[in-house]
């Protein structure tokens, strides 16, 4: 019998609709303050805006769409959007989509962790390759590895759970502090 997560897939493509799935997610959470850092045609951004108080999106392109007004667009890099970034800021939820390699997603995710609320959301995307053409670096490169390094180190603090459709995402739960004190003291 064929695994669960190789079941209808048509090899190389994306079989999984994060955007649909994060609506789902949203449309019960309502985000006050969203971050998505990686836009590329700003679909998911647009979609997901419209159940949050405030969306920021980063990305490296001028938005080729036309922003809302609880929208916020920094056309630059990851990296410089976080030095400019008052660390007092917080996030209810992020979706790190941008540079599709372990090195950088790993900085992104190090670079927003403590800015995410207690019960707060972090979701990574393509990690989960299920075929040897999509660890292309155009396609999911190595994010998988992020997801595991999380996984490994920061389980005290966050949630972690990888769902198993191609692309892949994981959801990435910060704990509260009455669930990190259970878990300490056992």
């Amino acid at each position: 019998m064929q695994p669960i997560h190789l079941r209808n897939v048509p090899p190389p493509a994306e079989t999984f609709d994060h955007t649909a799935f994060f609506s789902s997610i949203f449309s019960w959470l309502r985000p006050e303050n969203y971050l998505e850092l990686g836009i590329r045609s700003g679909t998911n951004f647009t979609v997901l805006s419209h159940f949050c108080k405030k969306s920021i999106g980063v990305d490296i392109d001028p938005p080729k769409f036309n922003l809302n007004e609880n929208m916020e667009y920094h056309a630059t890099t990851t990296d410089d959007y976080f030095l400019k970034l008052d660390k007092n800021t917080k996030f209810d939820a992020v979706f790190i989509d941008a540079d599709h390699s372990h090195e950088q997603s790993l900085k992104d995710f190090l670079n927003v962790k403590d800015m995410v609320i207690e019960d707060g959301f972090i979701f990574l995307h393509d990690t989960y390759p299920y075929d040897p053409i999509m660890f292309h670096a155009d396609v999911c490169n190595d994010v998988y590895k992020t997801a595991l390094y999380i996984k490994q180190n920061f389980s005290k603090d966050f949630e972690c759970l990888t769902l198993p459709f191609n692309p892949g995402v994981t959801i990435i739960k910060k704990m509260s502090i009455n669930k990190q004190l259970i878990y300490i003291n056992k």
